[in-house]
């Protein structure tokens, strides 16, 4: 988590109403600080009020509803002021750089069909060498312009399925030869072939601008290409086509005539498709038509530009931009440069480069031999690498450029990375090589018509216009000598000369299928997958589509395809999502796609630079890779969707956005069996045997869990997370969501010992273990982290994380913290991706964080969830996961892009497992609650009815399941120790001791139970609470009731002098004292009692405790692992779970009271023999001698588990007489029920006598331990 404190954000405002319409002056209120710590050194900047800083620059955001999604915001004036000169000196000082024009984000967008009118701004700018700041600003809204064309085709030219599709990629612009051998290698039958057959398609138009505004071509262009030799008819051996294609990254021209390449970020190869068929018609080059009017202006040198650029090193590894050299050892390097046929005019040289911005004073020089060209002092900021950019030019220009560039750095530990080299310089217009790309930049006002002469040209040369990149134009040419010229309109255009003797090659990738994703109808669901994973993605849609949802499965490149002609690209996928829901919004909005998934892991690297990448499904990045906070993955990137929208933090979210995080088709599997299993309330994936060792003995996902919360909290901070973070959340849900039982654990409520490794905190590790076992709904984290776990004392780790087998009841699990799940980063599995990936456990979805995040902006998404995440349908539904984020992200501050570092790992079309109906008290002993409030006094017998109802109040009077009531005593206050300097002594509230939990039959919607009041509630008397939870087997409800009493003693109440009665197992009843477990035991206490048990927790020494080993320093309480059986408080059990125990004998001790405080205590004897190895005891038959039937049973340690039996009878002599072979599912540690009748495999009695028997087990792993024994066959 990052130090720096951000303020959280409220808006306010002094608004005036113009009198003309519907304009509005908003006046900024810079009378706020913020306090920025860069190099130890503390810098006041003053800020809008309200407001803070985004990235070291003040910003200001205003957003409110507004009444037309249809219009947009006019900016109608700007007032400013200047900035104070020592405010100024201060960013001059950090190195902090401002635009000549202010960052203004201003849009009409959309949240849920609600328009909003949303201003972002960054209000500095830097004006004729002074900086500015806005004062105040009027704006309007008027009609909206067609931002973006809506016009998508109806079919794709992918769907024409007379002819052949096959895709070809270019790595540069130019022209490109495809003969009759290349189509034969592409598989095309050359025979016969029609010319006229021959197309070429591809858009040629670089990565996909972020803004949704931004025009791009749909689907795929066909281009106009030039045929050799087609007049005939026939396709022969010499003839070929040629095409101009234009490689992954773009040129773009910026004032002051300066050339900038835009490189993309994610693809280094364009990609064009061939198609034969005679479906098409054919598209050729034309010829434009001949100019013999006069030119204004004679054209016979153009604007060469080069970029030289590597891609070897992400600073931050995340973010879109990769570096080159690195200037360490090194500090003084190379570059050297061609470029014939120079003009004398200067050449344009800019270096970009990041360096290590801690230290100040470094120096960047650039020289041509012995001259300096240019030199700098690189900025210096707080940030780890500070992005920076040295202009300069050569005024000596000669065709061979020599640079040298030096780093003088002054601190030894900086280190600087050249991004790129970008050279522009006037060449004459002079064919050199094959072919040559020309155009010019500056034009002259006056200048309307233009002749471009052009030398060193033969016979054979030719002259294309390119400007158009999807039709070509073949220019007239006029021979004059080795000398052509051409005549065309003045401005700015783009040509290729070729000398027409040889071309560029595309290179082969192969077929394409048929594909029309313009066809597809509307769908509630969009899943794209990586086809390694389809099968799995076809059946989650599967899943959905039961559940009522239109559900379409697309394969990533298909969208790639017909979206981004081929290329990798996340725009891609954005506009595929966007095609369907500008769709909708011309016809019903009510179609809108509701979620979309990726299906598959994603990496900071698309390029695959580096090994065993896991570039599955490809990740949207922030264009910054020069710190980790900013160089952000975004997954929202593909759901912001409106017209006006692209990647601002004002930008708001129209659709679900999740991720399934798997690099193999095992892993998909395991995490669709995981979502199969939470959707439908348990599944058959999961063994009832596992569902035995976890205590619940069904394969069932129902469970009280589901009406639980556990917050997590660190201990750093002077106690921010838990007084800004987790108790305003916690007022929050208690006011909203009180049927939500909130567990919390503050870290440094918790004793804190002190190891060689660093402090620690195991009984918060093993609190957090309980919980996650026992299961909670949400498990939320605040704090500090990171990749390899939660907190720097450790207790979360990867490992504790791996050992989670809560399969049965799955949480989403919410990290506010720095990069938990860092999915990113094909070097490391972090520690929230396995607790996804956990295939027995973990998570089932996760709000999680990928980077590193600001305390404001956890503080604000914290408040927002806790907002919405028990929210629902009209209906009583919860809301899907999905929505859940999207509406929490929506709803959060505009303050920073920093909240995108928020991501949801997981199905987004999955509902919470929020029970859908509600239970409602009726009485409490014989009173109605709402009329009259009745005490429950220790020791007094209580009586509580009740129903089950829909959110509309009526009663479901065909319920018949189960209830699982659980009683809490009053709040009380607690206290964390203060253990830390850091950590001041903090007094919370918590609701967690039980007076009883139990189950009771639900009848016809109605049910009814009874208890006793144990003896150790807190004697005051305040109000208690009422935590309900039921089933049907199919579907849940919850409820709770808070108006009674809690306290006194009943002077008649019950009185006994006799302990509970308490019997000991180990995994199963029948297990024999002494006998063999595994490391992870699940101890199973039976006990029954008069009047029940004492689960309170408020007397000392009154807990139900385990004891292993005699050690008492180290108990294990166990009041919250008690559950009484149905319809009885007298009788229950004990269910828990130990982890890691030691090989070798161990004993366990419990002690239980009862209601009175009467005690008993029951021991048992276990011997732990490691898993990994099945190991047999105890083997036996029995009865033995037996006439007619016996039966086989054995001790093993391979609980939890399902084991291959084979049972072998043999004569004396060794002749196999019979095989007994079952697959038997193992809760415990003991297998019986394994029967013989003494026939053979034949069903013939076999003759009395000794026999001997080998008994073979089998593990799923292929391990397997066998032993042989004797039995006795009487007749």
């Amino acid at each position: 988590m990052n130090y720096f404190k951000e303020s959280i954000l409220f808006i306010s405002l002094f608004i005036i109403f113009s009198l003309r319409a519907q304009s509005q002056t908003i006046a900024l209120d810079w009378s706020g600080s913020e306090e920025l710590i860069v190099a130890d050194q503390t810098y006041t900047l003053q800020i809008v009020k309200d407001f803070a800083l985004d990235n070291g620059r003040p910003f200001f955001a205003f957003q409110q509803k507004h009444k037309q999604i249809n219009e947009q915001i006019e900016i109608l004036s700007i007032d400013y002021e200047k900035l104070p000169k020592e405010q100024a000196l201060i960013y001059a000082q950090l190195g902090i750089s401002f635009d000549t024009e202010p960052l203004i984000d201003a849009k009409v967008v959309s949240e849920s069909g609600q328009a909003m009118l949303s201003i972002y701004m960054t209000p500095i700018r830097m004006h004729n060498g002074q900086l500015e700041r806005i004062s105040q600003f009027t704006y309007r809204t008027i009609p909206k312009t067609n931002l973006s064309s809506k016009d998508y085709v109806s079919s794709s030219v992918l769907g024409s399925t007379s002819g052949k599709w096959y895709r070809i990629s270019v790595n540069k612009d130019g022209i490109y030869k495809i003969d009759k051998n290349f189509l034969n290698d592409c598989g095309y039958n050359t025979t016969n072939l029609n010319p006229a057959h021959i197309h070429i398609f591809g858009n040629g138009e670089g990565v996909i601008p972020e803004s949704n505004s931004a025009a791009i071509t749909d689907d795929l262009a066909q281009n106009a290409i030039f045929v050799a030799g087609e007049a005939d008819g026939q396709f022969n051996d010499n003839d070929y086509l040629l095409f101009y294609g234009w490689g992954p990254h773009r040129w773009e021209l910026s004032g002051g005539n300066q050339f900038n390449q835009v490189r993309h970020p994610y693809s280094d190869q364009s990609y064009y498709f061939i198609y034969i068929g005679s479906d098409i018609a054919p598209l050729r080059i034309a010829t434009a038509p001949t100019i013999d009017t006069q030119e204004d202006t004679l054209v016979n040198a153009f604007d060469y530009r080069d970029v030289y650029e590597n891609d070897l090193e992400n600073l931050a590894q995340g973010g879109q931009r990769w570096y080159g050299e690195e200037f360490d050892v090194n500090l003084s390097q190379n570059f050297n440069f061609s470029i014939p046929n120079l003009t004398s005019d200067p050449v344009r040289i800019q270096v970009t480069y990041a360096s290590d911005s801690r230290a100040s004073g470094n120096q960047i020089i650039l020289k041509k031999g012995t001259q300096v060209l240019g030199q700098m002092v690189m900025p210096h900021s707080g940030s780890y690498y500070q992005r920076g950019t040295l202009n300069c030019a050569d005024s000596t220009p000669s065709n061979n450029l020599n640079l040298t560039l030096t780093i003088n750095r002054l601190n030894p530990n900086v280190v600087t990375y050249l991004d790129r080299i970008l050279i522009q310089a006037k060449r004459n217009l002079i064919l050199s090589g094959s072919q040559l790309n020309f155009r010019v930049a500056n034009w002259s006002q006056n200048a309307a018509l233009a002749a471009y002469q052009l030398s060193n040209t033969n016979a054979n040369t030719f002259v294309w216009d390119v400007t158009d990149r999807h039709q070509p134009l073949r220019m007239p040419l006029q021979s004059q000598g080795s000398q052509v010229l051409f005549k065309t309109a003045a401005g700015y255009k783009e040509f290729v000369v070729a000398s027409g003797v040889s071309f560029f090659t595309p290179e082969k990738v192969g077929s394409v299928a048929n594909q029309d994703l313009h066809q597809l109808p509307f769908a509630d669901y969009l899943i794209v997958t990586h086809p390694d994973f389809t099968t799995q993605a076809n059946r989650l849609a599967d899943l959905h589509r039961n559940n009522g949802l239109s559900v379409h499965v697309v394969p990533v490149q298909a969208v790639y395809n017909e979206f981004s002609s081929g290329m990798q690209d996340p725009g891609a996928i954005r506009r595929f999502v966007k095609m369907f829901y500008d769709r909708a919004l011309l016809t019903d909005p009510g179609v809108k796609p509701k979620y979309l998934l990726l299906f598959g892991d994603g990496t900071y690297d698309p390029k695959d630079r580096m090994p065993n990448n896991n570039n599955f499904i490809v990740t949207y990045q922030m264009s910054s890779s020069e710190n980790k906070i900013d160089a952000m993955v975004v997954d929202d990137f593909f759901g912001m969707l409106d017209d006006a929208e692209s990647m601002s933090a004002a930008d708001m979210l129209d659709i679900g956005v999740g991720r399934l995080i798997v690099s193999s088709p095992l892993q998909a599997k395991q995490v669709v069996d995981k979502i199969e299993h939470y959707m439908k309330n348990g599944s058959n994936f999961y063994p009832v045997t596992s569902s035995c060792c976890m205590g619940t003995q069904t394969d069932k996902t129902f469970g009280d869990w589901r009406n639980q919360y556990m917050v997590m909290t660190d201990n750093r901070e002077g106690g921010y997370f838990i007084n800004t973070d987790a108790e305003p959340q916690y007022q929050i849900s208690k006011l909203l969501n009180p049927e939500i039982n909130f567990n919390k654990l503050y870290m440094d409520a918790f004793p804190k010992v002190v190891t060689a490794g660093g402090e620690r905190f195991p009984a918060m590790v093993s609190a957090i273990d309980a919980n996650i076992q026992r299961g909670v709904l949400v498990a939320n984290y605040i704090g500090h982290g990171g990749e390899v776990g939660l907190a720097e004392e450790r207790v979360v780790g990867i490992d504790q994380i791996n050992a989670w087998s809560n399969i049965h009841a799955l949480h989403l699990f919410v990290s506010a913290t720095c990069e938990f799940t860092r999915f990113d980063d094909p070097e490391r599995v972090s520690a929230g991706e396995w607790a996804f990936l956990n295939p027995t456990g973990g998570a089932i979805a996760m709000l999680t964080t990928t980077r590193s995040v600001y305390f404001d902006v956890n503080s604000n998404i914290g408040i927002k969830l806790a907002e919405r995440v028990f929210n629902r349908y009209p209906d009583g539904s919860a809301y899907e996961f999905g929505e859940i984020a999207r509406r929490t992200k929506n709803a959060a501050s505009v303050s920073s892009s920093n909240k995108r570092s928020f991501t949801l790992i997981g199905d987004p079309a999955l509902r919470l497992a929020l029970p859908r109906y509600r239970i409602v008290t009726d009485s409490i002993n014989g009173l109605d609650p709402n009329n009259q409030l009745d005490t429950l006094r220790a020791l007094s017998k209580v009586r509580i009815k009740g129903h089950i109802e829909d959110y509309s109040g009526a009663v479901l009077s065909n319920w018949n399941g189960t209830l699982t009531p659980t009683i809490y005593d009053k709040k009380k206050i607690q206290t964390t120790l203060g253990q830390d300097e850091g950590s001041p002594v903090i007094s919370y509230e918590q609701q967690t001791n039980r007076i009883y939990r139990g189950q009771s039959s639900i009848n016809n919607g109605y049910f009814d139970f009874e208890f006793v009041v144990p003896k150790d509630i807190a004697l005051q008397i305040d109000f208690g609470k009422i935590s309900y939870y039921g089933h049907n087997g199919q579907i849940d409800a919850q409820g709770f009731d808070t108006l009674f009493y809690v306290g006194g003693i009943d002077p008649n109440g019950v009185t006994d002098d006799q302990g509970p009665m308490v019997q000991l197992y180990m995994n199963q009843e029948g297990f024999v004292d002494g006998s063999v477990t595994d490391e992870n035991p699940v101890l199973l206490a039976k006990i029954a009692d008069q009047n029940g048990i004492n689960t309170v927790g408020n007397g000392i020494g009154h807990d139900i405790v385990a004891v292993l080993d005699g050690q008492t320093a180290q108990p294990f309480v166990l009041n919250d692992f008690y559950t009484s059986d149905l319809d009885s408080y007298q009788s229950g059990e004990v269910r828990y779970q130990f982890q890691n125990l030691s090989p070798g004998e161990h004993t366990l001790s419990l002690k239980v009271w009862d209601v009175n405080n009467n005690s008993s205590t029951a021991e048992i004897n276990f011997v732990v023999q490691t898993k990994e190895a099945p190991v047999l005891e105890h083997v036996l038959n029995y009865p033995n001698p037996f006439t007619t039937r016996t039966e086989f049973m054995f001790e093993h340690n391979q609980s939890c588990s399902s084991l291959d039996v084979q049972i072998q009878i043999f004569t004396v002599s060794g002749r196999l007489v019979k095989t007994i072979s079952q697959e038997v599912p193992t809760s415990g540690f003991r297998i019986s029920g394994l029967f013989w009748d003494g026939r053979d495999d034949f069903g013939d009695e076999l003759a009395r006598g000794t026999y001997l028997y080998r008994l073979r087990v089998q593990t799923p792993e292929g391990a397997y331990a066998e032993q042989t024994e004797k039995l006795v066959l009487l007749k």
